[in-house]
Order: C-alpha cells, then structure tokens, then sequence
C-alpha cells in the first residue's frame, strides 16, 4: 500500500513539473483588436497586410486629428512590417482630416476614378494636403496620384564632420582663436556681439590651420564665437557657441 501510495505521489509530481514547463514554453497569444471595418486596428488605423510585397496596407482611418503622421513601421501579426500603400480614404475625410504626412518608405496612395467616385460617393482625398519629403519613394507616389502636397523640411544631419573651438584668450582689442584640427578642404569662423550670431562677421581659414587672430575688438565688449568645416560643397554644424571675455 506504502509503494502505491509513493508511486501515486511521483506520477503526480511529473504531471504537474510537465504543465509548468508546457505553460511557460508556450504563452498564450493576446487577440488582435479589430476595427469595424474588420481589419487589425494598430492606433488610429485600421491596417492588413499587402500578400505580395509582405508589408502593411492602410485601409481606413478612425481618429480625429487635423494632420495624421502615418507610422514608417507596424506590428502584425507579431512583425515589424514597413508602410507599403495608402490603400483607402475612409475615415480620412469623413472624420476632418486635413493633411496627411507620409513615410518616406511608402511607395503607393490609392488613386480613384472620377466616374467611380460620383457613383460610389468617394471623392478620393479631397481638402486634403500631403506632406513628403523630396527625393523619397513617398513624393513619387504623391505625384503619381496627382494630389495636392507640400515638402516637408529636411531633417538629415550634416555628413561632413565639424569641430570644435578648444580655446579663447582675449588681449585687448585681439583674440586667439583654437580648435581642433579635422580633415577638411577650410574652416569658417563666424563671432558677433550677439549670441545668436546677428551680424556676425566671417572669417576663412586654410584647412591645415588650427588657430585665428581676431583684431579690432571693441573695448569692454563681449563676442561670441563658432566654427563650422566645408569639404566639397557640404558645411558641417556650427559648433557649440564659446565666448570672448570682455577687456
């Protein structure tokens, strides 16, 4: 009776340790939200998946801001899938959209036929303005739709590497100038009385140089100064503003 009852109690230790290594292995999938058009509703936008080009399609729209930033990227299904097409305006209009800016990646806006909109009552993205960057594959798509659009500011950091002033001494009406050489094709110097650099004065420099005199400084006067690098065509930033001290 002792043996059974120890070979009871085992077989029931195994059963449970198997159920927790089963349930921790394998976690129970939460259910996807979905919109009343019945797609997968990620925030505001009811989105599917386009089969072909394996990224996601915007179907519809179910906010209410002005200016609707549609996502680079969306989650379905458990992936990370790029913005692909603007499939519908529904929603869009209806619910007081007026500009709409586009990932860069998005390669395709809906077009609608006139005869078909009249018909069916849509009228494509009328009042609405798009907003893209120039030269990304969402501007051709704009254009090939015929919409309305504008360009948005371009927010790509300088490629040519700035420097830095490393030292300011001020001796009267002169100032020296440092900074740390960089390779570049010259360096332009820039100081005024205002630091926001109005009116401020210029001053280029052979690349091969790391220092500056600055003369004709008024008496007991501040001045700030910056420095920024070319090569080719291209500027660098403007460097972090540094003072000359009054004398």
């Amino acid at each position: 009776m002792k043996k059974r009852t120890k070979f009871y109690a085992l077989l029931f230790a195994m059963v449970l340790s198997l159920t927790q290594i089963i349930g921790v292995a394998v976690p129970v999938k939460a259910a996807e939200k979905k919109c009343s058009h019945g797609y997968t509703l990620s925030g505001d936008f009811g989105i599917s998946r386009h089969e072909i080009a394996g990224g996601v399609c915007i179907e519809c729209y179910h906010g209410h801001s002005k200016r609707v930033v549609i996502p680079r990227t969306f989650k379905l299904n458990g992936e990370t899938l790029e913005t692909w097409q603007i499939s519908s305006n529904c929603g869009f209009q209806e619910n007081g959209v007026k500009e709409i800016v586009l990932p860069d990646n998005s390669v395709y806006v809906e077009e609608y036929d006139k005869e078909f909109d009249e018909e069916f009552g849509y009228v494509a993205f009328k009042g609405i303005t798009f907003y893209v960057h120039k030269g990304t594959p969402a501007e051709k798509s704009i254009k090939r739709a015929k919409y309305p659009y504008k360009y948005l500011p371009e927010t790509s950091k300088p490629q040519v590497k700035g420097t830095t002033i490393k030292r300011t001494v001020r001796i009267q009406n002169l100032a020296k100038i440092t900074w740390k050489k960089v390779k570049c094709d010259k360096y332009e110097i820039r100081y005024s009385q205002k630091k926001n650099m109005k009116n401020a004065k210029k001053v280029n420099c052979g690349k091969n140089k790391t220092s500056l005199v600055i003369k004709k400084l008024k008496k007991n006067r501040k001045y700030y100064v910056q420095i920024r690098t070319k090569s080719g065509k291209k500027y660098s930033a403007w460097s972090k503003v540094k003072v000359i001290s009054k004398r």
